[in-house]
């Protein structure tokens, strides 16, 4: 069965069928949201025999097929395909190392930064949503471009699906979770400031049970199985984070990048990352760190799990024909 959140050439493909059949699915984007889920809907409610879910089963399909004079043979399978689009397009994955590059190498450090979209690009600033924030605290005594944890994966979505002039840079989000279920409607906070989600693009990761087994907490993500699993999961994926210390567990506290290589042999994978304090002193100024998941590297990620998306784009582009605007530090 197709159903809400199925993404891929298999949607693409059923969004077309739906607009020639009179159902109105939105932009033919391979993302089955709510305008998609509606299309079906309607379709279905044009026969009796079809109860109107809004999922794309072996009975509606057959009834589309016919409606559209489809023989059996060329009909479409209500079958997504696994994972035919994990990988994002070359000049992606190029662009993203450039990016690697300029926060960890200059490198922008942990603190109140957010970054804006001003004249065409995007900054990463030193303070709170605005350019020339530098009266706030730090370890290093200085101030200097930063992130903490949820304003860089809020950073790295908008920049990634060119959110551009409506990227808002908001705080620390309402939560990750959030920011990855809601619309791209303006949403507000509590207490002041607004967002907008991603969830058209960001895909809820189901564990395989492999976690429960090692941990004994169901519906949450080990790195372990995550790791595992890279060769069919999407190029990026946006984690919250919870850790086991000595006392207990401190809930999602945190929120992580992972990255995927797909074009490279045995498909690497990678956590780019905010790490740091802030307490008494400012801010810790710990510098963003790109490191590389192996199996040596795993035994010090084992009091972590996960919740993940990821992010998705049917051909890879994660934003059609406009291009990946450029990224700059704040002086």
């Amino acid at each position: 069965m197709i159903g809400f959140n199925s993404h891929g050439r298999a949607v693409k493909e059923l969004q077309l069928q739906l607009k020639a059949a009179g159902c109105d699915p939105g932009d033919i984007d391979g993302i089955f949201g709510q305008k998609t889920q509606a299309a079906v809907k309607t379709f279905q409610e044009r026969y009796e025999q079809l109860p109107d879910t809004g999922v794309f089963d072996f009975e509606t399909a057959a009834a589309l097929a016919q409606a559209l004079g489809i023989t059996p043979d060329k009909a479409m399978s209500p079958e997504v395909e696994p994972a035919a689009q994990v990988a994002c397009k070359p000049e992606i994955w190029s662009a993203f190392l450039a990016l690697v590059e300029l926060i960890t190498k200059t490198p922008v450090c942990y603190g109140p930064g957010r970054g804006l979209f001003r004249d065409g690009a995007w900054i990463i600033t030193h303070g709170p949503g605005v350019l020339g924030s530098k009266s706030w605290q730090s370890h290093r005594g200085k101030t200097y471009p930063s992130f903490h944890c949820s304003s860089w994966t809020n950073f790295f979505l908008g920049w990634l699906l060119r959110r551009n002039e409506q990227y808002t840079h908001c705080g620390n989000i309402p939560t990750l979770f959030e920011l990855c279920e809601q619309t791209a409607d303006v949403h507000a906070i509590p207490g002041g400031g607004s967002y907008r989600g991603y969830g058209p693009y960001c895909q809820e990761i189901e564990s395989n049970d492999d976690t429960r087994k090692r941990t004994g907490l169901a519906g949450v993500l080990d790195l372990r199985e995550l790791y595992e699993r890279r060769a069919t999961l999407p190029t990026f994926l946006v984690c919250g984070q919870s850790t086991r210390f000595e006392h207990g567990w401190r809930w999602w506290h945190h929120t992580v990048l992972l990255a995927i290589d797909h074009a490279s042999a045995g498909a690497p994978m990678f956590r780019l990352a905010a790490d740091g304090v802030q307490d008494s002193r400012g801010w810790s100024g710990a510098p963003m760190e790109w490191i590389e998941i192996t199996p040596a590297t795993l035994p010090s990620f084992d009091r972590a799990i996960y919740r993940g998306y990821g992010v998705v784009s049917a051909d890879g582009s994660y934003g059609g024909d406009q291009p990946l605007a450029p990224v700059a530090l704040e002086p």
